[in-house]
């Protein structure tokens, strides 16, 4: 445990013996003393590169216009305002994509379908995604993607950061102070419950349960300090190190004792760092106090600055350092409290942009693009209200030396101005400026250019067609089909960077930790909370199992569909049963519970766990007596079918017998006829051969 008082040591020289290293590939050690000067000088030099660029990057600008404060202008030499009307033209287009953005990515739930590779068990993957979509629910993973996006939108960059944590939750159970009774009917043997008033009543049981869980959280631009050399964009864990600067008060830090790696002091020792005389915190970056510090703009209070009265909730300023290998946590620049390897084999952090900037890690964000538009806007619109402002309020003229007030006299309802002299000689309404015509055409282009620009146009947030100034592509349904593709496929690019660069990677480096860290009895009673106690599933095969995850983004909704549309004809060939036949024959078997599966997850019910269920004792009995009866009856049937198929066969037999008796009766008796017909042809054809009969 190290202690570097405030003399400037921290700001020591690292040699590279300082620098313990172990080979190719393998972590860097250093002292504690060492870490603390490293950690405090590399925040140093990320935190003054970052505050350079911000300016480049329009980060304080985008904030400003986001809200649109109102400022008071007058107009010269006197106390009456100027028109200044806020306009939100970058705040309305956040609001638009990134709505439409988590839709799109979190149009089902969970929003990923796993795909097994190789010889994996589908209770395995039912198993995994069981897991991963209660792991998320639990993270409340879609509300930390919403906060990152709405950065990655507005600002042109989100940042993530994922890892394990270790908590202990109390959890209440009910328990009876004393069990119901249970009495026998009469005559049968059937039992009954009755409830009385000291079964009715419960007592609290509180039980601490440990939770291991992996975290997903968004975080703010200028509170992580990526290495200056960072240019890896949508890649921020391949930075030479990460820096995040936070601030915790002796209760959070105190809460580092569950997390594995942490060395902190006894709770006696580590109080003291609140004692008299008391450590102030440094100041956060010159990003977060202009972000949180600017009068005309609301922002919560600064995280450096005193919340309460309790001594011990004081802030005090936590740095942390990630590189490839290890990772570095000092407090105040002043203790050490983790210095090791971290094991997670890569820099815990995740980033994605809206427009990719050549040779930086940083990117372009609605808040600049259509920042300069908003301005355009808001100006014009200022200017035309003010010269509205002066025809409402009409200027006067009067003659120089003519018998009139000396003085500016205001106007008012009924008010009467005493002159000499001729009345339209004095005074006069000087005639009004007019609004040029351009203002509105100004206006006009410069909402059409922010909506082009950020794809947040008519087609893409109504549905609707825009009015293309008279060009035909609209009036086919294919062309307006293209224009609506065309608009909706401007955020494909930041949702896919989000997609392919922060949901997939952690939903593969969840998997791993899970299968690392988390205790097989804790995972197996995660996944029986939303499967059931009676799921099976083979652990080996689970820690083992090949899989891949697939993001059918709202865009590609079509493929959920036709899976849907498939279902029908594949169970009707699976109804086959030639072929189900010919599967029995070469050792395989339709598993209905798997269809039955298929269908739930298409129709998006969520009830199969009460749909599909064991038999409870009662109904298991009833069933046998059922199908011992079935079998009774239907053993009597084949009896009876087997008497009335013997009945049958000796009546056609019989009959067949009479057929062909009479078959062979009638045949003599036609054979006997055509004899004697033979021989009266023969004998009577001498006589007709004569002429005897003619």
């Amino acid at each position: 445990m190290s202690a570097i008082p405030q003399d400037g040591t921290v700001f020591r020289t690292i040699k590279a013996t300082d620098m313990q290293t172990q080979g190719p590939g393998r972590a860097v050690k250093t002292t504690d003393e060492i870490a603390v000067a490293l950690v405090v000088q590399d925040a140093r030099l990320a935190e003054a590169w970052m505050d350079q660029k911000q300016w480049t990057l329009n980060w304080r600008e985008t904030d400003i216009l986001y809200q649109s404060p109102r400022t008071l202008a007058t107009w010269e030499n006197s106390t009456v305002t100027k028109a200044n009307v806020s306009r939100f033209t970058v705040a309305k287009h956040v609001n638009t994509l990134v709505p439409s953005m988590i839709r799109g990515i979190f149009y089902e739930a969970p929003p990923f379908q796993l795909r097994p590779r190789g010889h994996s068990k589908a209770s395995s993957i039912r198993a995994k995604q069981s897991a991963f979509a209660t792991l998320l629910d639990e993270m409340e993973f879609q509300n930390e993607a919403e906060a990152g996006c709405e950065s990655q939108c507005l600002n042109g960059t989100g940042i993530w950061k994922w890892g394990w944590q270790t908590t202990f939750d109390v959890q209440k159970t009910y328990v009876r102070k004393k069990a119901p009774i249970r009495v026998k009917l009469p005559f049968t043997s059937k039992e009954m419950t009755v409830h009385t008033a000291a079964s009715d009543e419960f007592e609290i049981q509180d039980q601490e349960v440990e939770k291991n869980r992996p975290f997903f959280e968004s975080k703010e631009l200028g509170t992580v300090m990526p290495a200056p050399g960072w240019r890896a964009r949508n890649q921020i864990w391949k930075a030479k190190y990460v820096i995040e600067r936070s601030y915790m008060d002796f209760y959070a830090l105190n809460e580092l004792r569950w997390t594995r790696g942490y060395n902190l002091p006894p709770e006696a020792e580590l109080k003291k760092w609140w004692e008299p005389p008391v450590e102030t915190a440094p100041p956060p970056s010159a990003i977060v106090q202009q972000q949180q510090s600017n009068a005309i703009i609301h922002h919560a209070q600064r995280p450096d600055e005193e919340e309460s009265k309790d001594p011990l909730a004081a802030p005090l300023e936590v740095l942390e350092r990630w590189d490839k290998k290890t990772v570095k946590v000092v407090v105040n620049g002043k203790h050490c409290i983790r210095n090791e390897e971290h094991g997670l084999g890569r820099i815990p952090y995740l980033s994605a942009n809206w427009w990719n900037i050549q040779n930086a890690g940083y990117g372009l964000g609605v808040g600049r693009l259509v920042g300069t538009d908003q301005r355009v806007e808001q100006g014009s619109t200022n200017a035309a209200l003010d010269i509205l402002s002066m025809a409402v309020n009409q200027q006067y003229a009067r003659s120089r030396g003519a018998n009139v007030p000396t003085q500016q006299i205001r106007s008012r309802l009924g008010g009467i101005i005493d002159v000499d002299g001729d009345v339209d000689k004095a005074f006069k309404i000087i005639d009004p400026p007019k609004v040029p015509a351009e203002v509105w055409t100004t206006i006009q282009v410069s909402k059409q250019a922010s909506e082009s620009v950020s794809g947040a146009d008519e087609a893409f947030v109504q549905g609707g067609i825009p009015n293309k100034g008279g060009s035909s592509v609209v009036r086919t349904a294919t062309g307006a089909g293209g224009v609506a593709a065309a608009s909706a496929g401007r955020i494909e690019g930041p949702v896919g960077r989000f997609v392919n660069n922060v949901l997939i990677p952690f939903l593969y480096i969840m998997d791993d930790m899970v299968n690392e860290r988390m205790p097989l009895a804790e995972l197996r009673a995660l996944i029986a909370d939303d499967l059931g106690d009676d799921f099976e599933f083979d652990t080996d095969d689970y820690l083992n199992s090949k899989l891949k995850f697939e993001v059918l983004a709202g865009a590609r909704l079509a493929a959920k569909k036709a899976m849907a549309q498939s279902l029908p004809l594949m169970v009707q060939i699976l109804e086959n049963p030639e072929l189900t036949r010919q599967l029995n024959q070469t050792g395989w078997v339709i598993d209905v519970r798997e269809i039955f599966e298929m269908f739930m997850e298409m129709s998006e019910w969520k009830n199969n766990r009460s749909l599909i269920r064991k038999m409870n004792a009662q109904e298991q009995q009833m069933y046998q007596q059922f199908n011992s009866a079935m079998q009774k009856n239907q053993q009597e049937l084949q009896k009876i079918n087997a008497k009335h198929a013997a009945k049958k066969d000796e009546i056609d037999q019989s009959a067949e017998a009479r057929l062909a008796h009479d078959l062979i009766l009638n045949a003599g008796e036609r054979a006997g006829a055509h004899v004697e017909r033979e021989v009266f042809e023969k004998e009577s054809a001498p006589f007709y051969e004569e002429g005897v009969g003619q």
